[in-house]
């Protein structure tokens, strides 16, 4: 059986034809087109999808399900998106829609627990019940899998990490809140860490890092940071406290077997995994009589939300 898994975002769709083992054996992107309403994004995702069978060989009437997950709030009981802002949407029927449009059964879910999903079934927590998704881009997302079953809240409006409060009072929050983990943990919240370090610390290395890298990047600190830069350590060092920070709260709530960790800055492997699960692990309660908390780097990378909202009608 094929699936189609679709991933929603605010400039590109990333959409793939996905097997039962959750391979993608042909994947593409278009454009968010945002000047359509939401009936012509989800005949554009169609087009893209009977394109990708073409190619593929594969009679479209024999596509399983269409999984989408899309920013915001997704209701995945309804599959109802009632607020994105990335899209513009508010109270859109997406699985209704889709479902007409397409003439194939489909699910829909938030993009980050699709993500979260995607990991549990095909990824780096395949053996486990209880893990969560954490990725760290130009926000914090999350996904929560609890026994197996994907935790969003009532109305899927639950399981958003990114908006706990870890600094009271702090940085204004695109969400209206203040001190949200976002603000700090994000690879936006890295990289003004970075260019605020750069002011500080103007005979570091850093602007060195950056002129020859084309730009300050979430990078910039961690490399830095090897070639022993004084400042560049510094942000690292707070960078990690603040992701800390939330891990714990996460850790004592759930105690969860692992916790994931996606999106770009996951890409720096054991210089950000390693101190993460020491100073995670070292923060929750009763550490030297409970299990540990493993801290992964996520494994399918960009195509982990397709392969996700595939596995939602799997």
């Amino acid at each position: 059986m094929i699936y189609a898994g679709v991933d929603v975002g605010g400039t590109n769709i990333k959409i793939g034809l996905v097997d039962i083992k959750g391979t993608v054996f042909a994947d593409n992107f278009i454009r968010t087109d945002k000047s359509k309403d939401y009936k012509g994004i989800l005949d554009d995702i169609v087009a893209d999808i009977k394109l990708l069978c073409n190619e593929a060989g594969v009679d479209y009437h024999d596509i399983g399900g269409i999984g989408v997950g899309v920013p915001g709030v997704v209701d995945s009981r309804t599959g109802t998106v009632s607020y994105s802002a990335n899209l513009g949407w508010r109270d859109v029927p997406l699985v209704h829609g889709l479902e007409v449009a397409s003439g194939i059964r489909a699910e829909a879910a938030n993009d980050a627990n699709c993500a979260a999903w995607g990991e549990y079934k095909f990824g780096s927590c395949r053996s486990m019940d209880n893990v969560i998704l954490i990725t760290l881009g130009t926000g914090v997302g999350s996904g929560i899998i609890i026994y197996g079953r994907l935790f969003d809240g009532v109305a899927s409006a639950g399981g958003e990490a990114g908006h706990m409060i870890i600094v009271k009072d702090g940085k204004q929050c695109n969400c209206g809140l203040k001190g949200c983990s976002e603000c700090y943990a994000s690879a936006s919240a890295l990289i003004s860490q970075t260019e605020e370090a750069m002011k500080k610390y103007p005979d570091s290395i850093l602007r060195d890092v950056a002129e020859k890298e084309g730009k300050i990047s979430g990078r910039t600190a961690f490399i830095a940071a090897e070639k022993g830069d004084k400042a560049g350590k510094e942000v690292v060092e707070n960078y990690i406290d603040y992701i800390a920070t939330g891990l714990i709260n996460l850790g004592n709530i759930f105690h969860p077997n692992a916790i994931i960790i996606g999106g770009g800055v996951s890409n720096e492997g054991a210089a950000l995994i390693e101190p993460l699960e020491e100073k995670v692990n070292a923060g929750l309660l009763a550490s030297e009589h409970n299990p540990k908390v493993r801290i992964i780097g996520a494994s399918l990378g960009n195509k982990a939300g397709l392969i996700g909202a595939a596995a939602l009608v799997m």
